[in-house]
């Protein structure tokens, strides 16, 4: 239950245990994943899987997934699979969520199609 309500009880998604950091990045990306715009997307076959990367340098404030990033700051990928005997895409996983780790946000979706969108609020800001 507290993983639903990390905005309020926890500062970074890194402050988590980890149990609770990945129910919730597993939780937040299923709900980008399956929102209506992905529908006919939508697999899952097998465990997601959780990447941790750490950005290298900072980043300018502008139109893309990790704006105003800073250097060291932590953002995770969480990606779902398909069965590869049913069905061929141009990578090897269905979608990859990526999250940021200062405020829990998706930020980026990745589809096994090779489409990735910018994840934006209602007032265009990077991070949903």
């Amino acid at each position: 239950m507290l993983c639903m309500f990390l905005p309020n009880y926890a500062q970074k998604l890194s402050d988590l245990p980890q149990k609770e950091r990945e129910a919730y990045l597993i939780k937040k990306a299923k709900e980008i994943y399956k929102e209506k715009e992905w529908k006919e997307f939508y697999r899952e076959f097998g465990e997601p899987e959780i990447q941790q990367v750490r950005m290298v340098i900072d980043t300018p404030k502008s139109i893309n997934a990790y704006s105003d990033s800073k250097k060291g700051d932590i953002y995770y990928k969480v990606f779902f699979f398909y069965d590869e005997n049913k069905e061929e895409m141009e990578t090897e996983f269905a979608a990859r969520v990526t999250i940021r780790d200062k405020d829990g946000k998706a930020v980026l979706i990745y589809l096994g199609s090779n489409i990735g969108v910018i994840l934006t609020d209602k007032n265009g800001e990077v991070g949903r």
